[in-house]
């Protein structure tokens, strides 16, 4: 029973180390509130060719649970050589 629960521990610390290092070389652009505005920024990064990755941090506090997704936050990473062109698109649009 302890090997089992030691393998599992083990496991999940693999995989938030592995997801924690993948971030490293990615930086946060843009923090958006809602799907549409996600939706948005998402579209002007895929039209110029950006690699992006989204987090979303769990709101499990949120009073208004029917309207969660006016509310969700997403998080948006671009490479970190990527930076200055991301945020000229998301400017300029």
């Amino acid at each position: 029973m302890y090997i089992i629960i030691g393998i599992l521990v083990f496991v999940l610390a693999c995989i938030l180390t592995a997801k924690l290092i993948s971030y490293k070389y990615w930086t946060c652009i843009y923090t958006a509130f809602g799907n549409e505005n996600y939706f948005k920024v998402i579209a002007k990064l895929e039209s110029e060719g950006i690699q992006f990755k989204t987090k979303t941090p769990m709101n499990l506090g949120s009073e208004n649970f029917q309207n969660r997704h006016e509310t969700s936050q997403y998080d948006i990473f671009v490479k970190k050589e990527q930076k200055q062109i991301a945020q000229r698109t998301l400017h300029n649009n």
